[in-house]
């Protein structure tokens, strides 16, 4: 087909061609009123590739999908180019990567409608039959497929919360040139989202994935990349008549399981998220019909985790919300062949069906359109088909995509002071750059609470900054992190010496426990010298370099198999509030360097079954305030070397 200008249009034109509108209400009243029955109007395609316009082409090819990647085939005369081209593909091989647009339109018609297509084209190819002097084959796909090429690994949060307008905006942007592609995010942001990561996956298939998981819409129409809400529809809709515009129509009601149930856990509250049964509203009475007979179909459970990182009852409502309407749409679809050539994913039609043995047609439902397939030939003859499903639900049908299952993997440790102040840390991936997660959890070999310890109880070690950790994810979710434990590496790894004979629990400031399954011994050490050793010979030594201080609220026993030794430097002080007994098997001696003082409030008795010395190298007085009485059993001697003397203020009395 030859266009109507050879001219390649200045950059306004260009800028003016790519901004074309294409609303769904200006192509439903245009369409209704070129509409001439029984008559299919020639089409007029308009093709440019990489801005330059395409003179000739034989055929074109375009497939549509609300759920997968367009894909189109334009096939060229050799000479459609600037150049004749060859095998060789001179100036051919300059348009891969390129951006096509195709605009459909009726030919000979002033104020046609139209639609416009945008697409990449992939792959460039010279095909020959016999004697022929070749076609230009152009391969290609909608702008998403740039957003599928490779798998990247990247986060968003963790520092602070998200929501799904922030990372559409970023992905999109990461992925397309705004001044090539268009899109529309218009978010419904239901969640916060503390974290969430593209893992080893397309930016296309991350979105698709976090688009069903969120409840937001993603597709492209053939020229905006939407993501969020569907655009309203408005009161004018394209009219699809059997018969007319439409023929092979055909209505098929499903059996589709329409009531999964998802459930949450927030950690940080301890608190279990359910939602309850969620109902998908069908404006069509056929879909209505259908989607409540599915409702009595599939009777079994289907409860399953929600696909996000739920924080509140609401996060589980509407993620579960998603997945049902997601599944709704699926009851009825509805697919017929058709000579518009402006059905397009994301537009709404009227569909008239024709009653049995007569003209007359009558509103079936409304339909919004998900597949479509439009193929024109050069002399403007066009065949189409498409499938739609119920309108009003406010759901497209799912996206393809996979569920990516992260491995267990290191992290570095960049913060341990958790605001909540419950022990997480956060951490930073290898693939991380300045990105971190938000606080996670650590794994323990005991953790819980009980009545009387209800925090902290078991086992608390928490890592330093700078720790290398090893992080696992809960259901296999890479938006779910925890940590397992800590790691060594080259750097601070020392393993347990020759013959691995060495346990040791050893803190940030130097306090160690070293366990020496060599010596069988167990030393524990802190910085300030402070050592208490058990030395696997049956012996303890407890040393400080100041002082030991015990302190027993009971009783405090002590018994020694064999000798006790005291060394005191300085000075040793005993308090006893009652009594002391001290009991001695044999000898009890005592040894004072100077004075020795025994001060007595009540009776002092000296009881010695043998014999009872009292010895002193210089004078010796027992003096009595009151009365003294020395008696004995048997005799009393005084013996002196030089005098004694006894003395009485009154009377003495010798018997």
């Amino acid at each position: 087909m030859k266009n109507n200008t050879n001219e390649v249009p200045s950059n306004e034109e260009y800028s003016k061609l790519r901004k074309r509108a294409f609303t769904h209400v200006s192509n439903a009243k245009a369409i209704s009123e070129n509409q001439i029955a029984g008559i299919n109007r020639v089409v007029k395609l308009e093709v440019y590739a990489n801005g330059k316009p395409v003179t000739h082409f034989k055929h074109f090819k375009l497939i549509q999908s609300a759920v997968r990647h367009h894909e189109f085939e334009i096939i060229l005369a050799h000479d459609s180019l600037e150049n004749k081209q060859t095998q060789n593909l001179e100036d051919a091989h300059k348009l891969l990567g390129k951006r096509l647009t195709a605009t459909f339109s009726y030919k000979d018609v002033e104020d046609t409608p139209n639609m416009s297509f945008v697409g990449v084209i992939t792959r460039v190819g010279f095909s020959r039959e016999k004697t022929s002097l070749g076609d230009i084959v152009l391969k290609g796909q909608s702008p998403t497929i740039l957003l599928d090429g490779a798998s990247h690994t990247q986060s968003f949060g963790g520092n602070q919360p998200v929501n799904m307008g922030i990372i559409a905006n970023e992905i999109l942007k990461q992925g397309l040139d705004s001044s090539d592609f268009d899109f529309n995010i218009d978010t419904n942001d239901t969640s916060q989202i503390l974290y969430s990561s593209q893992y080893d996956e397309t930016h296309y298939n991350y979105l698709a994935r976090m688009a069903e998981a969120y409840g937001e819409q993603f597709f492209y129409d053939g020229y905006v990349l939407h993501f969020g809400k569907l655009l309203k529809s408005g009161n004018q809709h394209i009219q699809l008549i059997e018969g007319s515009n439409v023929n092979d129509v055909r209505i098929e009601l499903r059996a589709v399981p329409i009531k999964p149930q998802f459930y949450g856990y927030n950690s940080s509250e301890n608190e279990k998220l359910t939602s309850g049964e969620i109902s998908v509203k069908h404006l069509g009475d056929l879909a209505q019909t259908a989607y409540k007979n599915n409702k009595r179909i599939y009777k079994t459970p289907s409860l399953r985790v929600a696909p996000i990182r739920a924080v509140t009852h609401l996060d589980v409502e509407y993620s579960q919300k998603s997945a049902s309407g997601s599944k709704a749409v699926e009851v009825m679809n509805v697919s017929g062949s058709t000579s518009i050539p402006f059905l397009h994913p994301g537009c709404v039609a009227d569909i008239k069906i024709r009653e049995q043995d007569s003209n007359k047609t009558n509103h079936l439902t409304t339909l919004m359109i998900t597949e479509t397939v439009h193929e024109v030939n050069a002399r403007g003859y066009y065949t189409g088909s498409f499938e739609a499903i119920s309108e009003g639900t406010g759901y497209m049908p799912k996206p393809e995509f996979y569920i990516p299952r992260p491995e267990p993997q290191i992290a570095t440790v960049v913060s341990n002071t958790d605001p909540s102040g419950q022990g997480r840390i956060s951490v930073r991936f290898d693939w991380q750059l300045n990105e971190t997660t938000d606080f996670i959890r650590m794994m323990s070999p005991d953790a819980g609470g009980t009545d009387q310890i209800t925090q902290n109880r078991g086992y608390v070690a928490i890592p330093e900054v700078g720790d290398q950790v090893m992080v696992n994810f809960q259901h296999g979710h890479p938006d779910r992190p925890f940590v397992m434990g800590g790691m060594f590496h080259g750097g601070t790894g020392l393993g347990g010496g020759a013959n691995n004979h060495m346990r040791s629990i050893q803190t940030k400031s130097g306090i160690k426990i070293l366990m020496n399954d060599d010596e069988k011994s167990v030393n524990i050490i802190d910085p300030s010298g402070n050592n208490y050793l058990m030395d696997g010979q049956g012996n303890i030594i407890i040393t400080a370099p100041n002082d030991i201080t015990f302190n027993a609220g009971g009783n405090l026993s002590m018994n020694v198999g064999q000798n006790m030794n005291t060394t005191v430097q300085m000075s040793s002080n005993e308090s006893i509030g009652i009594n002391k007994s001290s009991s001695v098997g044999m000898m009890n001696m005592l040894t004072v360097g100077k004075d020795f003082v025994t001060n007595v409030i009540g009776k002092l008795t000296h009881y010695v079954k043998g014999d009872m010395e009292t010895y002193g190298e210089k004078g010796h007085k027992t003096i009595s305030l009151k009365g003294m009485e020395v008696s004995s059993g048997n005799k009393i001697e005084h013996h002196a070397e030089k005098e004694i003397n006894n003395n009485s203020n009154e009377q003495s009395k010798n018997h």
